[in-house]
């Protein structure tokens, strides 16, 4: 009699008790591409590389050879955002504070609120703990806009759960107007749940919500440095919330992920502001000469209102996206169609490089229009 094969997730459990939902999870390794990466929303700016490369050169023996401390990254980071040190917690990276979130709050709420489409950490570590989501739509159109309505429906009517919402938007870009954020604070005060805001986009859109803390002991903030600091090899990221959702955090000693090295370059970038706002300044001014480019030469195509370091284009089809990420591909240039994410099936997103990159990206967009609508050969020609 043949045995019956056992897949080795089967075979976990049979040797070992685990938990249901992390067998229906997979995290992919990630691998090296040896092109343009401008699909990962990496900050690539010449003077960005300049500032950490000094940043690099300041490193010492002392911050591999000691166990960090980060006491005086977090008093850097609440006195740059006006907040005490006590609620400053840092992580490595946004996906480890999501992660802490969810393991802190969402798993003993039971619920997890999260609007679509969502940065897929949430779902990842929802469903790795076996949290229940409750999706709720938040893009609608042709072109694509934000409509919280069903958002707010959510909020009213779900017992206390932990309620995410990422501004500007991961995916499109699209921002959710300050008094809109207000008053679903507001409103997740009012009826018990935690609300989440990762603003990880926040330096490009020039907003943050650190200062909603003040009147909303219920919220939670969090940055990535990744983005805003070039920093996504280091991973880095700052929760800012109540003393008393800080100190819950730190119990999970989320310190002990943050390496020295990632310390030491924050706190020397946090010391050149000045400069980055530059960066960040001219990211925007990157963004908008890049989708007036693309318009031009992609008549048909219409930038959804930007807020981070991307560009996410409504294109009017649903497999013109994949078809030009796989052009671009063959060209040495990655980027991500948005085909089969909620509301956003006829878009896809470009992230931010330099000038010289961008125009690149442009060209070949227009190469790629031309060869569309050439005549076929032996017609046409006289």
């Amino acid at each position: 009699m043949t045995a019956t094969p056992v897949t080795p997730k089967a075979a976990l459990v049979r040797r070992f008790p685990v938990r249901a939902a992390a067998l229906t999870v997979s995290h992919p390794s990630r691998q090296r591409f040896g092109g343009v990466n401008l699909k990962s929303c990496e900050l690539q700016h010449p003077l960005a590389d300049r500032l950490v490369s000094e940043a690099l050169g300041t490193l010492v023996p002392g911050d591999t050879r000691s166990y960090p401390v980060l006491t005086e990254v977090r008093a850097q980071l609440g006195a740059r955002h006006g907040v005490p040190v006590e609620r400053v917690v840092l992580t490595a990276g946004s996906d480890t504070a999501i992660g802490l979130l969810v393991d802190a709050f969402a798993v003993p709420a039971g619920r997890l609120i999260l609007p679509e489409p969502s940065f897929e950490a949430w779902r990842y570590y929802a469903r790795l703990r076996g949290v229940p989501v409750t999706g709720v739509r938040q893009i609608r159109g042709r072109p694509p806009g934000l409509d919280n309505a069903d958002l707010f429906d959510a909020v009213r009517s779900h017992p206390p759960s932990v309620v995410a919402l990422t501004n500007p938007a991961g995916l499109s870009g699209l921002p959710v107007p300050p008094e809109e954020v207000g008053l679903l604070a507001d409103a997740c005060e009012r009826h018990g749940h935690l609300l989440v805001i990762d603003e990880c986009y926040g330096v490009y859109a020039g907003v943050t919500h650190v200062p909603l803390l003040a009147d909303h002991p219920r919220l939670v903030v969090v940055r990535s440095h990744s983005k805003s600091h070039a920093l996504a090899g280091a991973r880095i990221a700052a929760v800012f919330a109540g003393e008393d959702i800080a100190g819950h955090l730190a119990v999970h000693r989320p310190d002990s992920t943050v390496s020295g090295p990632a310390l030491a370059l924050l706190s020397a970038l946090l010391e050149r502001t000045a400069e980055f706002t530059e960066v960040w300044d001219d990211v925007r001014a990157i963004r908008a000469e890049f989708a007036d480019a693309v318009e031009r030469v992609r008549p048909g195509w219409r930038r959804l209102e930007p807020g981070g370091n991307f560009v996410t284009f409504h294109t009017g089809s649903t497999s013109e996206p994949a078809l030009v990420e796989r052009a671009l591909l063959e060209e040495g240039f990655r980027i991500r169609a948005l085909t089969g994410v909620p509301g956003l099936a006829e878009c896809l997103r470009i992230s931010l490089a330099d000038r010289p990159v961008m125009r690149r990206v442009v060209g070949l967009l227009a190469a790629s229009v031309s060869a569309k609508t050439a005549p076929p050969p032996g017609r046409g020609e006289r």
